[in-house]
């Protein structure tokens, strides 16, 4: 068994004297290396070969364990109802296709506020277009509000293919995450309607000036919140409505390990 060593305690002593010197005097750092030399070198000396350990008898025969005997055979699989069975959660999920569809339809209605903020701010439509597009767009930082306003086809197929892919990348992330939300009265709508806007909101804040200097310059944040929030209450309720499909099983088929039964299931019977 390893022995009993004080070594650790004085090497940690050490650097905390150490450390606590840099911020007070310079001797209490001094005495903070001492230790901490002290400390190591007893440490390595108890890794030495027939130092750092002493024996221990062996108990009696009789309180020794008897030798397990190796059975041979496979294990009885667990089906649901019996005892020991442990489904798997959640038992139903979305299809990915509900993700898709989801995706798609809050995509389509996401624009309805960014355009009217375009049409209503004397902007124009083009405005949050070309925001969008200048993602990905080299050298669009320092265009003027006037240039932004004008039509420009690659800007256009731009932003459409930036917003497909988030929204049905987002459509899919919650398709796998609403099966596992709280069963409370509206917790999905309320998720994806509510709290993904808000969260996204929050990061699109923070890391914006980065990924997309000019788009914070001239975002209106209102109607980036409600742009947000359409979205998700669309795509939340196609998900939502969609009917759910037993989860598929885990593996290939019955384990040949103890303790392992059906796929996706623990537990098992010799």
């Amino acid at each position: 068994m390893p022995r009993a060593t004080p070594w650790p305690i004085v090497l940690a002593l050490g650097l905390a004297l150490l450390g606590a010197g840099l911020a007070t005097t310079l001797v209490l750092s001094l005495v903070g290396v001492v230790l901490f030399v002290f400390g190591l070198g007893g440490w390595i000396g108890q890794l030495l070969p027939g130092r750092g350990h002493v024996r221990e008898p062996l108990v009696e025969p009789v309180l020794r364990p008897k030798p397990v005997v190796e059975k041979p055979g496979t294990v009885e699989q667990l089906r649901p109802g019996m005892a020991g069975d442990r489904f798997r959660l959640p038992e139903k999920i979305h299809p990915i296709s509900a993700g898709v569809k989801g995706g798609i339809v809050g995509g389509l209605v996401m624009p309805i506020p960014a355009l009217a903020y375009g049409l209503i701010s004397g902007h124009g439509l083009w405005f949050p277009i070309n925001l969008l597009a200048g993602m990905v767009i080299p050298g669009i930082g320092g265009a003027t509000a006037a240039e932004l306003e004008q039509f420009r086809w690659g800007s256009l197929i731009l932003a459409i293919v930036i917003h497909a892919t988030f929204s049905v990348s987002f459509g899919l992330l919650f398709g796998v995450v609403s099966p596992t939300l709280p069963p409370i009265p509206g917790g999905p709508v309320i998720a994806g309607g509510v709290l993904m806007p808000l969260l996204w909101t929050g990061l699109c804040h923070g890391f914006m000036g980065i990924i997309n200097p000019l788009l914070q310059e001239h975002v209106h944040w209102p109607w980036f919140i409600a742009s947000q929030v359409v979205y998700g209450l669309a795509m939340s309720v196609v998900v939502i409505r969609t009917e759910k499909v037993p989860a598929a099983a885990v593996g290939g088929g019955p384990s040949k390990l103890a303790g392992f039964s059906e796929p996706g299931r623990w537990g098992g019977r010799p």
